[in-house]
Protein backbone atom coordinates (compact mmCIF):
# COMPACT_ATOMS: atom_id res chain seq x y z
CA UNK A 1 0.00 0.00 0.00
CA UNK A 2 1.38 3.70 -0.87
CA UNK A 3 1.48 5.34 2.38
CA UNK A 4 -0.18 8.12 1.25
CA UNK A 5 -3.74 6.11 -0.11
CA UNK A 6 -6.01 5.95 2.39
CA UNK A 7 -6.29 2.69 4.11
CA UNK A 8 -10.47 2.66 3.64
CA UNK A 9 -9.95 3.23 0.11
CA UNK A 10 -7.49 0.27 -0.43
CA UNK A 11 -9.60 -1.91 1.75
CA UNK A 12 -12.76 -1.47 0.02
CA UNK A 13 -10.82 -2.21 -3.35
CA UNK A 14 -9.08 -5.61 -1.41
CA UNK A 15 -12.95 -6.38 -0.65
CA UNK A 16 -14.32 -5.69 -3.81
CA UNK A 17 -11.26 -7.78 -5.66
CA UNK A 18 -11.78 -10.82 -2.81
CA UNK A 19 -15.51 -11.28 -3.83
CA UNK A 20 -14.39 -11.34 -7.66
CA UNK A 21 -12.11 -14.15 -7.11
CA UNK A 22 -14.81 -15.48 -5.01
CA UNK A 23 -17.69 -15.77 -8.02
CA UNK A 24 -14.85 -17.32 -9.91
CA UNK A 25 -15.07 -20.38 -7.85
CA UNK A 26 -17.66 -23.12 -8.08
CA UNK A 27 -19.79 -22.56 -4.92
CA UNK A 28 -19.39 -26.48 -4.25
CA UNK A 29 -15.80 -25.61 -3.85
CA UNK A 30 -15.69 -22.55 -1.52
CA UNK A 31 -18.05 -24.75 0.61
CA UNK A 32 -16.17 -27.46 1.31
CA UNK A 33 -12.69 -25.32 1.88
CA UNK A 34 -11.07 -26.04 4.62
CA UNK A 35 -7.21 -25.91 6.16
CA UNK A 36 -5.90 -27.17 9.31
CA UNK A 37 -9.35 -27.72 10.83
CA UNK A 38 -10.33 -23.72 9.48
CA UNK A 39 -13.83 -23.24 7.56
CA UNK A 40 -13.06 -20.87 4.90
CA UNK A 41 -17.34 -19.72 4.84
CA UNK A 42 -16.89 -19.31 9.00
CA UNK A 43 -13.65 -17.02 7.99
CA UNK A 44 -14.69 -15.32 5.61
CA UNK A 45 -18.01 -14.88 6.31
CA UNK A 46 -16.67 -13.26 9.61
CA UNK A 47 -13.90 -11.49 8.57
CA UNK A 48 -16.41 -10.04 6.05
CA UNK A 49 -18.78 -8.23 8.30
CA UNK A 50 -15.70 -6.67 9.96
CA UNK A 51 -14.19 -5.51 6.68
CA UNK A 52 -17.73 -4.28 5.95
CA UNK A 53 -18.65 -2.32 9.45
CA UNK A 54 -14.59 -0.81 9.10
CA UNK A 55 -15.05 0.65 5.74
CA UNK A 56 -18.95 1.73 6.50
CA UNK A 57 -17.53 3.80 9.87
CA UNK A 58 -14.19 4.99 8.06
CA UNK A 59 -11.77 2.53 9.37
CA UNK A 60 -13.17 2.47 13.02
CA UNK A 61 -14.24 -0.78 14.61
CA UNK A 62 -15.17 -1.00 18.60
CA UNK A 63 -12.80 -3.51 20.38
CA UNK A 64 -14.89 -6.73 20.37
CA UNK A 65 -14.97 -6.25 16.35
CA UNK A 66 -11.03 -5.98 16.59
CA UNK A 67 -11.07 -8.62 18.70
CA UNK A 68 -12.99 -10.87 16.17
CA UNK A 69 -10.05 -9.67 13.43
CA UNK A 70 -7.10 -10.35 15.93
CA UNK A 71 -9.15 -14.15 15.97
CA UNK A 72 -9.30 -14.40 12.47
CA UNK A 73 -5.52 -13.34 11.96
CA UNK A 74 -4.08 -15.49 14.17
CA UNK A 75 -5.88 -18.01 12.23
CA UNK A 76 -4.76 -17.00 9.16
CA UNK A 77 -0.82 -16.55 10.18
CA UNK A 78 -1.07 -20.52 11.15
CA UNK A 79 -2.79 -21.78 8.10
CA UNK A 80 -0.63 -19.88 5.49
CA UNK A 81 2.52 -21.84 6.00
CA UNK A 82 0.41 -24.98 5.71
CA UNK A 83 -1.44 -23.71 2.18
CA UNK A 84 -1.30 -25.58 -1.52
CA UNK A 85 -2.52 -25.07 -4.85
CA UNK A 86 -5.50 -26.75 -4.25
CA UNK A 87 -6.96 -24.50 -1.16
CA UNK A 88 -6.84 -21.61 -3.50
CA UNK A 89 -4.40 -20.02 -1.42
CA UNK A 90 -4.91 -16.44 -3.34
CA UNK A 91 -8.35 -16.30 -1.18
CA UNK A 92 -6.82 -17.22 2.27
CA UNK A 93 -3.97 -14.46 1.44
CA UNK A 94 -6.74 -12.04 0.33
CA UNK A 95 -8.28 -12.61 3.59
CA UNK A 96 -4.69 -11.74 6.00
CA UNK A 97 -3.89 -8.99 4.02
CA UNK A 98 -7.32 -7.37 4.77
CA UNK A 99 -6.95 -8.43 8.61
CA UNK A 100 -3.46 -6.65 8.54
CA UNK A 101 -4.89 -3.63 7.23
CA UNK A 102 -7.36 -3.54 9.70
CA UNK A 103 -5.16 -4.13 12.32
CA UNK A 104 -2.45 -1.28 11.29
CA UNK A 105 -4.70 1.57 10.66
CA UNK A 106 -8.29 1.12 13.00
CA UNK A 107 -8.89 4.02 14.68
CA UNK A 108 -10.99 3.60 17.54
CA UNK A 109 -14.51 4.89 17.47
CA UNK A 110 -15.00 8.40 20.15
CA UNK A 111 -15.78 7.65 23.17
CA UNK A 112 -14.58 4.94 24.12
CA UNK A 113 -12.05 3.68 26.46
CA UNK A 114 -8.58 1.46 26.17
CA UNK A 115 -10.87 -1.66 26.12
CA UNK A 116 -11.60 -1.08 30.37
CA UNK A 117 -15.51 -1.26 31.07
CA UNK A 118 -16.25 1.38 33.51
Amino acid sequence: MDTAEDPVAVMARLREDHYNEMRRLPPLRLSTLEVAGVDFVSLETRLGGCTYTWVSSGGSLHERGMGTVRLILGQLEEILPELTEDDSPHLWHGMHLMAQLIVAHNTPPAGTTSGLVV
